[in-house]
């Protein structure tokens, strides 16, 4: 008997932090490594026009409850130019863990510096052209409803000045869902409000995600396609932004 509760003692902690790779609350653990590859295309989002292009984000696992990395990419713009897009600090830090109080609670934020050449600026590249920062926090469980992850998130970015744009702010507030198919499929849906101030004329904005994600190898490999529809008032056009994300763990 002592045996048994010895065993349930130390493995049922391990089962509360066995989420999938691609749950909205996954964080790798200390000494962990996180990639994201990401095949992007847009047909008209937020600086980028028409373009296509491929994206790594890498997150390290600094401590169990703080995730630290990096993300950069390169674009192709339709009408314009391509080039590399500007490098992205980052880091996540856990606040509440579920098995504690029922609900996780994350705050993270990011800078981005402006580097590479932008037509914003009037140069021959693909960059935004401005310096960049911003901050989240997420709530959510995956208690609420078996097979479900749930959660909520309200975030702001600043967004610095250009030759030819204002700087501006972008705040939204954002629900979410995962529902698991199974322990290695899953599909995931979203809604944001969202609202920009400033970029020489303020406008408003709804934005619904989904996407599926299936593992190719289990806990190590999985592939999520996603898309994206945002549109906006005062006749400010709409957008899609689609593609194709791996996300491997080492």
């Amino acid at each position: 008997m002592r045996k048994l509760i010895l065993f349930a003692a130390l493995f049922l902690p391990l089962c509360a932090n066995a989420l999938n790779i691609t749950d909205p609350f996954f964080m790798p653990e200390s000494k962990q490594i996180l990639s994201d590859t990401t095949l992007g295309f847009t047909n008209n989002a937020f600086k980028l026009n028409k373009s296509w292009g491929f994206y790594e984000k890498i997150s390290a696992g600094i401590s169990d409850d703080l995730t630290a990395g990096l993300s950069i990419g390169w674009a192709d713009m339709r009408h314009e130019h391509s080039g590399m897009q500007d490098l992205s600090l980052f880091a996540k830090y856990r606040l509440a863990h579920e098995q504690d109080g029922g609900y996780f609670f994350d705050l993270e934020g990011y800078l981005s510096p402006k580097l590479f050449k932008s037509p914003y600026n009037g140069k021959n590249g693909s960059a935004k052209g401005s310096t960049d920062l911003g901050l989240r926090g997420t709530l959510g469980s995956t208690k609420i409803t078996e097979g479900l992850t749930l959660g909520s998130s309200f975030g702001f970015q600043a967004i610095g000045h250009t030759d030819l744009i204002s700087s501006g702010s972008i705040w939204d507030l954002t629900g979410f869902g995962r529902y698991y198919l199974n322990e290695h499929n899953a599909l995931g849906v979203s809604i944001s409000f969202k609202g920009y101030w400033g970029f020489d004329q303020d406008f408003m904005g709804i934005n619904l995600g989904f996407d599926y994600s299936g593992d190719i190898i289990e806990n190590k490999l999985a592939l999520v396609p996603y898309f994206n529809v945002e549109t906006h008032n005062h006749q400010i056009a709409s957008s899609t932004v689609w593609g194709l994300n791996a996300r491997y763990i080492f």
